[in-house]
């Protein structure tokens, strides 16, 4: 890893930031072991929860030595656990011999739709979410963009979930890429 890289994002992002991905990618892998039977949607939320919950608590003990929650703490909670689920795609494709060359972001998407769609065609429809997320004219052209790619490649899902995975997409692609809508 180049240095200046790694001096850019702790910079963007804050080393409390990355410290909290990576307990709770530690967190997460370990749940999702233990308890191999949750429901998918559970297993893909949960990094999401844990890095809000534990962000929360760092804010108040070390930053605020308060106990008050802040929008600032749900971006920087949501924010970790996007880099928790890119870290976590990271690690999947190196252990499977197959090469990094996407972006963060298509890393995200792919950890948050892994289990739903089948591994042949997880990266093509990442790039495709990506592409339609990217094209910012209309966003609630893009939302529905995200929900026709997740329906399409996933046809076995409700429609429920389909929704609930298509905002999770793009809340964590908004905070990853520092483009938040109040």
């Amino acid at each position: 890893m180049n240095c200046l890289f790694l001096q850019d994002f702790l910079v963007s992002y804050s080393l409390p930031t990355l410290i909290v991905a990576v307990i709770v990618l530690a967190v997460s892998l370990t749940l999702n072991r233990v308890f191999d039977k949750l429901p998918a949607l559970i297993k893909t939320y949960l990094p999401f929860l844990f890095a809000v919950i534990i962000y929360f608590l760092y804010d108040c003990l070390f930053v605020l030595k308060d106990f008050s929650f802040r929008r600032e703490t749900l971006y920087a909670g949501l924010l970790s656990g996007s880099l928790s689920a890119v870290i976590s795609s990271s690690i999947r494709k190196i252990k499977a011999g197959k090469p990094l060359g996407a972006s963060a972001t298509v890393l995200l998407i792919e950890n948050i739709l892994q289990g739903y769609i089948a591994s042949d065609r997880l990266t093509q429809t990442a790039i495709e979410i990506e592409s339609a997320l990217l094209d910012d004219s209309n966003e609630l052209s893009s939302e529905q963009q995200v929900i026709d790619k997740i329906t399409y490649n996933c046809p076995d899902i409700s429609n429920t979930n389909v929704i609930y995975l298509s905002k999770l997409i793009i809340s964590a692609v908004k905070n990853i890429k520092g483009t938040k809508k109040d």
